[in-house]
């Protein structure tokens, strides 16, 4: 469970069967409309329904029909319950417990052969989860549930419903994010009517992560996709359908077949599958009279973390479809001349065939086209049951033989790291994905290397197991984009590397040869990852502790706020992991008290005497900064902070405009964000006035003189950039503005130097960490510069270790991250995602670091590059200080 392991709260899945508290259901019970319960119908113009007005009406379906049963799976961010509806026919859903029993075997390939998986595929019936979307803003997805969900309960005697309530049990979700649903339908309501009608939300519409609840697929760090995985484990369906919006216009709507390049981890039979999906729903659309479907298109699945896409590495045919949208419920009318002008001449194509003419868009046609998509995945499951079923059973079976001819044969996550809470972290994930991991005995030994016992084993020989290899190897991102060709452009969607030892700073061995009964018999299986206990060893009234591992920060944000007195050693001293300088160095609490730390954090500690040389900090006063025009980048980031317990601050335009932000802060952190969300912001008119603009004049010179004063500035990837001439910062990004056939990066992981490990900065991470390159800048100091380059790309290597990276002596030798002083103040500039998506932990410890404060020591003298290109208008600070007071890469158009 998450609660043996620091950071990860534990999310219990909570299945019970609501629709039996209402009493007996009648199976002649009249059918409830839309309008009689919420006064409209799903898809009327300027009217949405909430997340408690669609529950509201799946629980009149319920009592009113033996075709549908209520479940609650978990809770969302906000605490609301999440509720899904299973729609079959009453015979199919007295059996439910015994289907999905069924589809865990045939997904597992459990103790079956060929013909008793043919027999099961036979007689059983197909389970298909088709949800009402995510991303809260796309908002018919949600209506069209109920739409969908009246369609199939209310209409008799049409042979395509029966056959799917025969065939089909549907896992129905109203929606994947009811926090979000809730938040922009709300939003909506209010400026119904008003000139902001269609303005867009000024905040994120999941409380963390907003538009990235569809990255976090097999991270699962947010309560949401924890609950959607936990829940397909337990029904194990054949398909997984999410919704979205917007297609690529003047498409009415995308489906697949996807864009290349695709996973070769992915199984034969789901790769075929999608196909046949997308060109079924095609044929689907145009016989009902819906035109204007595209595939492929800008569309690719190369990222393996979109939540509508990571469950293909469990062998379900899962996938999306965007379709139209103009602005909430709000109807809009196209002419050919709003159309792309290499689509005015409404010619068909091969994955366009049949165009759209333009005319009103409502929410009523959007809720319609994906009640035609779904309708076309019902129906083709209910048409093809068998032959799904058993290719369910065939990929698992396949995978299995596969893996024990070929290798990897397993993975070793070894019991000695450098940071074992994250490699215990990195095993319980892999568990809450649903793959099998075992726990090692002493004597355990592969590759000719002998692991300690308690060392983590995943066999690759089980059903999911190309989840493993998905993450755990390095991407090579297919190299038909070598030399910076134009679909660069467009392509990748997302990000193409994103190896997950790497970015998390664990060490994981593939087996090379195959396992031995001997080896597996020194294998015991485990259901959640539990740490070594850890304590305090030694004697003294001082404790050390590691400064390595990350959870160490949660162990001294909560000792400070206990009272203790913490530094950090100078000096070379003992602890637990061996000699290193940059030790916490923990005062002022019992033996007792710290050892509770130790056990809660399963971080040890040494009882020593205090070094010669230390610094003393205090957790900083930390400011976040949170733009109207919300930034991804700044939930995540305020995500991280709170879970380590370092309690930041949300500071708004209103806040930062306001004079004496160093007498409330210690430290400001700008997230990743563009130059003109981090100035301007939303513009006036476009949302009510308390929303409009950015930074602005004011609060650039604000936090100009905030540094002045002594405060800490930390800036992540593209605000970096744009924070360099808003301070005249004698550093420049050499690689501002390059286009693709000069540097293309849009998301890889690169090896980079750490340049002054002595710095406290530095304090913690390796000597060559990886870091998370996402559109971000690389640096080059100029003159005037007085700081420190903290780390920089190699020189004459290319950096890449994971994804694509083209021209990559753009960025040779260039620095990577830059630390400045400025006034009394500092500046730190990371041209990288330290804290990327709630994964690349290996490189929290860059800005943990910078949120205490302490009497910093100088910064070094550092070479300056040649030739000069402009002078700073900033005057040059002042070489002494005084106490060190410290303290998005741009989504995808709709998915």
């Amino acid at each position: 469970m998450r609660s043996s392991l620091p950071i990860r709260c534990s999310v219990l899945l909570v299945c019970f069967a609501v629709a039996p508290c209402m009493g007996p259901v009648s199976a002649s019970a009249q059918v409830p409309t839309p309008v009689s319960v919420l006064g409209h119908n799903a898809g009327d113009d300027f009217y949405l329904a909430d997340y408690e007005d669609t529950i509201k009406y799946f629980h009149a379906l319920a009592a009113a029909s033996d075709k549908i049963k209520m479940f609650t799976v978990g809770k969302s961010t906000e605490g609301r319950d999440i509720e899904i509806a299973v729609i079959s026919s009453a015979a199919n859903l007295a059996r439910l417990d015994e289907t999905k029993q069924i589809a865990g075997r045939l997904a597992h390939a459990t103790d079956l052969n060929d013909d008793q998986a043919k027999e099961l595929a036979r007689t059983s019936k197909i389970i298909v989860h088709i949800d009402g979307g995510l991303h809260s803003s796309e908002v018919a997805g949600t209506q069209h549930t109920i739409a969908l969900a009246y369609k199939l309960l209310s209409t008799q005697g049409d042979p395509e419903i029966d056959a799917i309530l025969d065939n089909v049990i549907l896992v129905l979700w109203p929606t994947l994010n009811p926090d979000g649903q809730d938040m922009v339908v709300h939003w909506y309501r209010q400026n119904l009517g008003t000139k902001y009608e269609v303005s867009p939300l000024p905040y994120l519409y999941q409380d963390y992560v907003g538009h990235d609840n569809n990255r976090d697929g097999y991270m699962l760090n947010m309560k949401e996709e924890q609950v959607v995985t936990k829940t397909q484990l337990e029904y194990s369906p054949e398909i997984f359908y999410c919704q979205h919006q917007t297609a690529p216009s003047p498409a009415r709507i995308w489906i697949p077949p996807f864009s290349d390049p695709i996973s070769s981890n992915i199984s034969p039979y789901v790769r075929s599958w999608l196909n046949v999906i997308g060109t079924n729903m095609a044929a689907y659309l145009d016989a009902h009279h819906m035109p204007g479907a595209i595939s492929e298109s800008r569309f690719d699945n190369w990222y393996a973390g979109f939540t509508d896409w990571a469950h293909v590495f469990r062998n379900e045919i899962s996938f999306f479809t965007e379709t139209a949208l103009y602005e909430y419920a709000t109807p809009h009318f196209y002419t050919v001349n709003d159309f792309p002008r290499n689509y005015q001449d409404l010619r068909a194509l091969t994955m366009y065939t049949t165009p759209w003419e333009g005319g009103w868009w409502r929410l009523k046609d959007a809720v319609d086209y994906m009640i035609g998509g779904s309708m076309s995945v019902l129906d083709l499951a209910a048409k093809n049951r068998e032959t799904l079923l058993y290719n369910r059973y065939q990929a698992a079976r396949d995978n299995i033989e596969h893996f024990r001819k070929e290798p990897p044969f397993a993975y070793v996550i070894g019991a000695k790291q450098t940071d074992l809470p994250e490699a215990g972290q990195l095993a319980q994930l892999m568990i809450e994905n649903g793959l099998d991991v075992y726990a090692s005995q002493a004597g355990f030994t592969a590759n000719g290397v002998d692991y300690p016992a308690g060392s983590w084993v995943i066999p690759m020989d089980q059903p999911f197991s190309a989840l493993a290899k998905e993450l755990f190897e390095r991407q090579r991102y297919p190299d038909a984009l070598e030399g910076g060709t134009s679909k660069a452009i467009d392509l990748p969607y997302d990000v193409t590397g994103w190896t997950l030892p790497l970015q998390m700073g664990v060490n994981v061995d593939a087996v090379t040869d195959p396992l031995t009964s001997d080896q597996r018999a020194k294998l015991t299986k485990i259901d959640a990852v539990r740490l070594p206990a850890a304590s305090v060893e030694g004697a003294g009234a001082v404790f050390a502790v590691s400064h390595k591992a990350n959870a160490s920060f949660q162990l001294v944000n909560d000792a400070l706020k206990q009272g203790a007195t913490v530094s950090l050693a100078e000096d070379p001293v003992k602890t637990p992991e061996g000699t290193e300088t940059g030790a916490f160095l923990i005062s002022g609490l019992s033996r007792s008290a710290v050892e509770s730390l130790t056990g809660k954090y399963f971080v040890p500690a040494v009882g020593a005497s205090a070094p010669q040389h230390t610094l003393a900090i205090r957790k900083a006063r930390v400011g976040l900064y949170r733009p109207w025009d919300p930034a991804i980048d700044e939930g995540w980031t305020r995500w991280i902070l709170e879970n380590y317990g370092f309690e930041p601050k949300s500071i708004y335009n209103a806040d930062i405009r306001s004079a004496n932000l160093r007498s409330r802060y210690d430290a400001i952190i700008l997230p990743d964000m563009s130059g003109r969300q981090l100035t301007d912001g939303y513009k006036i008119g476009v949302v009510p006035g308390q929303y409009a603009g950015g930074l602005g004049e004011d609060g650039i010179d604000n936090v100009r003189e905030f540094v002045r004063e002594g405060g800490t500035l930390i800036a992540f990837n593209r605000a970096a950039s744009a924070i360099i001439p808003l301070l005249s910062l004698p550093v420049q990004n050499v690689i501002e503005g390059a286009r693709s056939d000069k540097f293309f990066c849009s998301g890889a992981l690169l090896r980079v130097e750490t340049d002054h490990p002595d710095l406290p900065v530095n304090f913690g991470l390796s000597d060559s960490p990886v870091v998370m390159f996402q559109n971000g800048p690389a640096f080059e100091p100029l003159p005037g510069f007085h700081g420190a380059v903290l780390a920089h790309y190699p020189r004459e290597t290319d950096p890449l270790e994971s994804g694509l990276l083209l021209h990559p002596e753009a960025i040779e030798g260039k620095a990577a991250a830059v630390e400045l002083a400025y006034g009394q103040g500092r500046i730190l500039l990371f041209g990288f995602k330290p804290q990327f998506r709630g994964q690349s932990h290996a490189t929290y410890k860059y800005f943990f670091n910078e949120l205490y404060s302490f009497e910093h020591p100088p910064l070094p003298a550092e070479p300056v590059a040649a030739p000069v290109q402009k002078a700073p208008a900033e005057a040059p600070p002042a070489p002494a200080r005084a106490a060190h007071q410290p303290s998005e890469a741009p989504r995808g158009p709709d998915r």
